[in-house]
């Protein structure tokens, strides 16, 4: 069966499969908001920009204990109406303000921003590396630039890679491609952490399994069988099961996708 023709995955597997991969990162967020905000030392005064800034959650906490001037842009205008929302109930207004806008051809002048932040979402563009650049361009020399980006980083094949791409709305890349994509925006001094395991200091430590495969449902069975037998047949239905849960044991493994931050600092524009 071709990439093209595999079955849509149940909705309750793919809310399981954001739950192994994305839940286990936002659960670190007070940690690695605080990270972030101290690499890109924000404060009262400086300019932050936050790329892909979804519904408004990194934006909010950013403006919020740091004092900061934040700037979300994301191309989903929904997104940004429930960031909107968010910050109108703060009474946020002085110092945060959204716009929907292409992550490819950010809607600023160049160099306007004291500080970037690519987040996840950027994995998702069609051109991720012109998203960089495009952060590169509206940071002002020798500002950081900062991404939180998935990694891949175990052995999942390619079959199961594709599987995880359609499920998560995400494309891990490997560390070395997203440094390469940073060094061509002009992005210099790059340095990672691995946040796969919730932070730099616990890295070592071993992570629990956020979702385990044997907790599917038979309503979740049978939601996954169905699609499948609609689609191809009962051969396909009967295999259907076991395909997805093979994909959670491989979420559920430690490490199975990796999750980094990434700081470089804007160089001084390229000459003529």
């Amino acid at each position: 069966m071709s990439a093209s023709e595999r079955v849509p995955p149940a909705p309750a597997v793919l809310r399981l499969v954001q739950m192994a991969v994305l839940g286990k990162w936002r659960a670190t967020g007070e940690e690695l908001y605080r990270e972030v905000a101290r690499l890109i030392e924000a404060e009262p005064g400086r300019e932050v920009l936050v790329s892909g800034c979804g519904d408004g959650v990194t934006t909010d906490w950013l403006a919020e204990r740091t004092g900061a001037t934040v700037t979300g842009v994301d191309p989903d205008p929904m997104r940004i109406e429930e960031a909107e929302r968010r910050a109108r109930e703060a009474a946020r207004g002085n110092t945060l303000s959204y716009q929907p806008g292409n992550l490819e051809d950010l809607p600023y002048e160049d160099a306007v921003f004291d500080a970037t932040v690519g987040e996840p979402t950027i994995s998702a563009l069609d051109d991720a590396e012109r998203a960089i650049a495009e952060l590169a361009r509206v940071t002002r020399p020798l500002g950081p630039v900062v991404l939180l980006q998935p990694t891949w980083s175990s052995d999942i094949k390619g079959a199961a890679r594709d599987m995880l791409v359609e499920r998560l709305g995400l494309r891990p890349r490997l560390l070395v491609e997203w440094k390469q994509m940073m060094r061509d925006a002009n992005v210099v001094d790059i340095q990672v952490q691995d946040w796969t395991s919730g932070g730099p200091v616990r890295a070592s430590g071993s992570v629990r399994p956020i979702v385990d495969p044997a907790t599917l449902t038979w309503q979740q069975k049978m939601q996954i069988v169905g699609r499948a037998w609609r689609r191809w047949g009962w051969r396909e239905a009967r295999t259907a099961v076991e395909r997805e849960t093979t994909l959670l044991k491989e979420l559920s493994r430690e490490r199975a996708i990796g999750f980094q931050l990434i700081k470089g600092v804007k160089w001084h524009a390229r000459s003529a």
